[in-house]
């Protein structure tokens, strides 16, 4: 009798402290002050994470919001995150640095965008600020060796030099199985991409083929950062990726988008390997007709090709260059090219780091 009861004391006892430790999110909406019920209730009806939630602004008190961010909604918790990150009264190191372990998905709003998926601690990074950089690389250390599932861990790479110490958490973030939580949900996935060219950043030869590879596997998905990566850590394997989307996903992916944005990336990339390869995507393009075969603008592709071509001198080029010699103007060499203008953060708050 005495070891039954011993037993049954252990089972009530485990059970008790399994609740508690799964209880990280334990408040629900009736345990808040009855006035500010209603509006807890308006946010979880939405269900959308808004810019500035005036609720939370002007009625929730600190100690409120703290509540808040162990609440059982996950859009209640990011709302209160961003409320928490605005007010001065909170050590906002101290929130970004122990809630990075919330991957719940919340819909957000990105205005023009329309709705965005990420998870909590995502948006929490998002709307972050640091004092000075060496918080913030407190930060980027934390993310990356231990919650580089994140879609913030991708983001950040091509702000960050290549470290020997991360290698290893790169590279897997680079080759695994991933389905996005940001932007889409494609199988190529941006945050593969910018997992790839992070990787590229190591030089290391034996990384080649890998990059390569996913690459060659996901060609159709390619975009901008792809074509950056090439470019920027150019290897003559790469150019089977290059003739292989020209054939498959070029035209196809202009048609589809409706946009050049991604060809004229393409582009540029081949162009600066200058030789019979790259020569004969680069001609292929300049002499197709029609040049492309759907209502896209292509004004500034062709602009684009013209001016990659006339760039990059080189002996392979010499009949294309004859070819569009008539096209340059004088010394201009960004025909064709819009500037975009750079704005400039007139910040001054004590926090101005981003991620």
């Amino acid at each position: 009798m005495f070891q039954i009861s011993r037993l049954l004391f252990f089972l009530i006892t485990l059970n008790l402290l399994s609740c508690s430790t799964n209880s990280k999110y334990r408040y629900a909406i009736k345990d808040f002050r009855k006035s500010l019920q209603p509006y807890l209730t308006g946010i979880v009806a939405k269900g959308i994470v808004a810019y500035k939630d005036s609720a939370l602004r002007y009625m929730a008190t600190d100690r409120e919001l703290m509540l808040l961010g162990q609440s059982e909604h996950p859009v209640l918790r990011a709302s209160a995150y961003r409320e928490m990150l605005f007010r001065k009264s909170f050590d906002h190191f101290d929130l970004l640095m122990n809630h990075l372990d919330d991957t719940a998905i919340v819909s957000v709003n990105a205005g023009e965008w329309g709705i965005w998926f990420r998870t909590v601690s995502d948006d929490i990074l998002e709307h972050a600020k640091w004092k000075d950089s060496s918080d913030k690389n407190k930060t980027i250390d934390k993310v990356i060796t231990e919650h580089n599932y994140l879609r913030a861990a991708y983001t950040i790479l091509s702000k960050i030099q290549p470290q020997e110490k991360y290698y290893p958490y790169i590279k897997d973030m680079a080759t695994r199985d991933r389905k996005s939580i940001g932007y889409n949900d494609e199988p190529m996935t941006a945050d593969i991409e910018l997992g790839l060219y992070g990787l590229a950043r190591f030089k290391k030869r034996e990384d080649l083929k890998v990059i390569k590879d996913l690459l060659m596997s996901n060609r159709s998905r390619m975009s901008s950062v792809s074509f950056a990566l090439m470019e920027d850590f150019p290897d003559t394997s790469y150019l089977e990726v290059f003739e292989t989307y020209y054939k498959s996903n070029f035209y196809h992916n202009i048609c589809m988008n409706h946009s050049v944005e991604d060809a004229i990336h393409f582009v540029d990339a081949v162009a600066t390997y200058k030789n019979e390869r790259s020569a004969n995507i680069l001609e292929a393009i300049l002499n197709r007709k029609p040049f492309v075969n759907c209502d896209a603008d292509t004004v500034s592709l062709k602009g684009h090709l013209i001016d990659a071509i006339w760039n990059n001198p080189c002996d392979s080029y010499l009949q294309l260059r004859k070819q569009i010699k008539r096209y340059i103007r004088n010394d201009e060499k960004d025909w064709g090219i819009p500037v975009e203008p750079v704005y400039l953060s007139d910040d001054t708050a004590t926090e101005k780091i981003r991620w």
